[in-house]
């Protein structure tokens, strides 16, 4: 006689296994467990928020938008990482003179080189970053223009990161990147939450 498997209690069980697995291996790591001297390599997804601007008469708006990225960094100690990352994504934009509205679009290239600190030495901890570098925009104006720029950013972050075990680390903050676009009277924020997936080694 045949029995019914129950995947319901099945995903349960596999997904209950998961984190005694991730619970002991913290536990039985956690008097042994240093950042300190350790490398690690990420994959990052970013919501940015939108922003508006004006300059030479234009208000222009830039929509929300999702970034996407790949990162490397290094512990220098458990409390200070060093990391550099590129990330890539596209946004709407919306161009307002008098009572002329012109729609177009715009990708995104960035650089950003940061200092993490992480407040606990433990595998969970707050933690704050800060950072420079550039973002590359090239769009059109719905065919009737084309632009490209590159300018300098800064931003702001903090959160939270848990190195799950060893060799695997997940971060989710808060992070607020300005720039400012060329002939515009003030800068643009992109903020939103990054959250990171990462092989330590």
């Amino acid at each position: 006689m045949k029995r019914k498997i129950h995947v319901g209690k099945v995903i349960r069980l596999y997904f209950f296994s998961f984190l005694v697995f991730v619970m002991t291996s913290t536990v039985c790591n956690a008097q042994e467990w240093s950042r300190k001297g350790k490398s690690e390599f990420y994959a990052f997804g970013q919501s940015m928020g939108g922003d508006t601007t004006t300059g030479l008469g234009v208000t222009i708006e830039l929509d929300d938008n999702i970034a996407g990225g790949l990162g490397i960094g290094t512990n220098l100690s458990d409390n200070f990482n060093l990391n550099t990352s590129l990330f890539y994504g596209s946004k709407d934009i919306t161009g307002t003179v008098s009572a002329i509205t012109l729609k177009g679009d715009t990708t995104l290239f960035g650089w950003d080189v940061n200092v993490d600190y992480n407040i606990l030495k433990g595998r969970i901890t707050p933690m704050i970053t800060g950072g420079i570098g550039f973002i590359a925009f090239n769009g059109d104006w719905k065919g009737t223009a084309d632009f490209q720029e590159t300018d300098f950013s800064y931003n702001i972050g903090g959160g939270l990161r848990w190195d799950v075990t060893n060799n695997f680390l997940i971060k989710a903050i808060y992070k607020a990147t300005w720039t400012k676009l060329e002939d515009t009277d003030e800068a643009i924020r992109f903020d939103g939450i990054n959250l990171s997936i990462g092989y330590i080694f």
